[in-house]
């Protein structure tokens, strides 16, 4: 199986190590690896991504909590939002066209980087 699957495995331990340092943006790494390597079509591999990240994140949320860098507090309101947020990109996915999904994604993942740089 570990032979057979070898592409889609690395692919998740590499995502999972990223998951595990910097939270659940192993995302902005899984979809592209997925859509180059797996010859995953976009769409699918988005919506791939989002379970993939939930298993990586109950993982890394258990050690977290274990180790103290956890707040309660912020994480139900945060997750509020992200509920409501969650349920309405979920509808959007298969309305919007494969080229402004690119679009979209590139471009958060480059103001992402630019305002973590400075």
């Amino acid at each position: 199986m570990f032979k057979k699957h070898f592409k889609e495995i690395s692919i998740g331990f590499a995502t999972g190590i990223l998951n595990g340092l910097f939270g659940a943006g192993g995302g902005s790494v899984l979809v592209p690896l997925m859509e180059k390597f797996l010859d995953v079509e976009e769409h699918k591999a988005h919506a791939t991504a989002i379970p993939v990240i939930l298993i990586m994140s109950i993982v890394s949320s258990f050690l977290y909590l274990r180790r103290g860098f956890f707040d309660f507090r912020l994480w139900l309101f945060v997750s509020i939002g992200g509920l409501a947020g969650g349920f309405v990109g979920a509808k959007l996915l298969k309305k919007v066209p494969k080229k402004w999904l690119k679009i979209g994604f590139g471009a958060v993942i480059c103001i992402t980087a630019i305002k973590m740089i400075f």
